[in-house]
């Protein structure tokens, strides 16, 4: 029968494994920070890309509306409406 684990790895060996273990989970919890940070950032990035297309196109409807008569902003209007209902 095989002797229990800790009969056979001496003290030292041990504590430099103990060690080795508390800097792995030092440096996990490192990682998880960044990936939480960056999560929070594209949300953020997300949600600050979503209002800015609602601008652009509340923009380009109200020019369209209020007597635009420019035929490169209408021809431009309905590509972007288009690629909105491609989406």
């Amino acid at each position: 029968m095989a002797e229990p684990y800790e009969d056979v790895v001496a003290d030292g060996e041990r504590e430099e494994l103990i060690k080795h273990v508390l800097e792995l989970q030092t440096q996990l919890r490192g990682m998880i920070s960044r990936v939480d940070t960056a999560r929070k950032e594209h949300q953020s990035l997300t949600t600050e890309n979503q209002l800015l297309q609602k601008y652009i196109n509340n923009s380009l409807t109200s020019t369209a509306v209020f007597g635009a008569t420019n035929g490169a902003i209408h021809s431009n209007n309905m590509s972007l409406r288009q690629n909105s209902i491609d989406s």
